[in-house]
């Protein structure tokens, strides 16, 4: 990590010069689906006895940065040698000038996860500093990145790249795989080292120093990228069948005060920002929180595979906010969420930011939340009352799962900005044991209110706090 850290340091002081690699007009023009087609066919350490294989990605479609990778044999490094024969096209119809030094795009690690003794794909580096990943049984869905820089300000998002990498190879009967990578951008440089392990989930311990080369409007640490269309009565819908489609309903945040958010993720019609304080943070993520094929109904999509993705900071981040970027969309091909800890102070240009974090890429949530939580949201309109909306939140899980009914729950809600609650009451769910809470909310015209709900039985705090930004409803 130190020899990365020093190019880092090294790159800071020099002009940034990015070098798109020269691809020609038969790859740049394919779509995600063509490019999709293109497989290496040779995986690095095949058939050495290895627990873990690399592919490689090609440049192509969206893909146009370099990466140099190399392997780390025993403490020494390695060029991995290029051939254009390692790759299959599919039912591409290839040039016969196809040049044979097109270098990387991308890599992805290989496990003896699903099928052994086969071995399987389960975490993709691949476009910026983008990387996904999938633990047993699992599909594809919420990405993490490296870093963000102004996501959603006017000036426009700056990408980061990850430039160099370097994969050290595995020994026999080895838990985990360590991945270097030397990040670049007109405005930062950084070192990262992953530590990569896979299983019924896919865990990955992330340390990053980062130098910045000018100040930024907003620095994004652990960056979570991912897709929510509609579903629950959220979303703007625009004649699709599905019930639902997205890769995560619910951002879930652990405060340092004890505190357990969270707030349901929508698609709204125009860009929505929203963020919230936190002192020394315990961990954030997009979870999805429903796993019945009956919730989407995609055969193809396979939503109810999707995983949740939780951060878990090492050591203090001390004050900060999470922040949750919304982007209106009305497909389910773009990723319009973004979630993010902003630090309370960014570090001076090229002042290093030493921080780490694990990731952990999972299908079941239980043991993550220690409290009851919201496990349903939905929203509708009011017929009786121009601009409100009916609000209902499914409480369960926890202590609730076995709590009888005659209990003096109590639900507690509050609407922010104006807005009046209209009504409210509670039920309780005899049959899946939980507690529903309906309530008719009119928020102001013209700015939207916070709502936030918990429950409690006896004072004591059973659940975690529900909390949305709640507009009024369109004529």
């Amino acid at each position: 990590m130190q020899n990365v850290e020093s190019k880092a340091q090294a790159l800071v002081d020099t002009h940034y010069n990015p070098k798109p690699l020269p691809i020609p007009a038969f790859l740049k023009n394919l779509s995600p689906e063509q490019y999709s087609q293109i497989q290496d066919t040779r995986p690095l350490w095949q058939n050495e006895n290895t627990p873990f294989q690399a592919q490689f990605y090609l440049p192509g479609s969206w893909f146009h940065q370099p990466e140099v990778i190399r392997e780390v044999v025993n403490g020494k490094v390695r060029p991995i040698p290029f051939n254009l024969g390692d790759f299959s096209f599919g039912n591409l119809k290839v040039p016969a000038d196809l040049p044979s030094d097109l270098g990387y795009a991308g890599f992805r690690l290989l496990a003896p996860l699903n099928t052994p003794p086969n071995y399987n794909e389960f975490i993709s580096f691949l476009g910026a500093t983008y990387f996904r990943a999938v633990g047993k049984h699992a599909v594809y869905g919420t990405s993490a990145r490296g870093l963000g820089i102004d996501t959603a300000q006017p000036s426009g998002e700056i990408f980061p790249y990850f430039k160099e990498i370097w994969l050290e190879k595995p020994q026999a009967g080895a838990q985990d795989m360590v991945v270097y990578a030397l990040m670049d951008s007109p405005v930062a440089t950084g070192a990262y080292r992953f530590t990569i392990q896979t299983g019924d989930s896919t865990k990955v311990q992330v340390q990053a120093t980062i130098y910045l080369r000018k100040p930024v409007q907003v620095l994004e640490l652990a960056p979570l990228t991912s897709m929510y269309w509609h579903g629950h009565g959220r979303g703007i819908i625009a004649g699709d069948w599905h019930p639902a489609q997205h890769d995560s309903s619910d951002l879930v945040m652990a405060n340092g005060n004890g505190e357990w958010l969270t707030r349901p993720i929508d698609n709204p019609l125009q860009i929505q920002a929203t963020t919230y304080s936190m002192d020394h943070p315990v961990g954030f993520g997009l979870i999805q929180e429903d796993r019945d094929f009956s919730a989407y109904q995609g055969i193809e999509t396979q939503y109810q595979r999707r995983p949740s993705v939780w951060v878990q900071p090492v050591g203090d981040w001390g004050k900060g906010q999470v922040r949750l970027v919304e982007l209106p969309t009305n497909n389910r091909d773009m990723d319009n969420i973004d979630v993010f800890w902003v630090p309370d102070q960014e570090p001076a240009p090229k002042k290093p930011l030493h921080f780490a974090y694990n990731l952990r890429f999972f299908l079941d949530n239980h043991g993550l939340i220690p409290l009851a939580h919201p496990v349903g949201t939905y929203l509708g309109d009011d017929p009786k009352t121009a601009g409100a909306r009916t609000v209902v939140i499914d409480f369960g899980g926890g202590a609730l799962t076995k709590l009888p009914g005659n209990m003096p729950v109590k639900a507690h809600l509050t609407a922010e900005n104006g807005a009046q609650i209209l009504s409210q009451k509670l039920e309780w769910d005899a049959k899946d044991h939980f507690w529903r809470v309906i309530a008719v909310i009119q928020p102001q015209t013209a700015s939207p209110s916070n709502v936030r709900c918990y429950l409690t039985l006896d004072k004591q705090v059973m659940t975690n706090t529900w909390t949305y930004l709640l507009h009024a409803a369109k004529e």
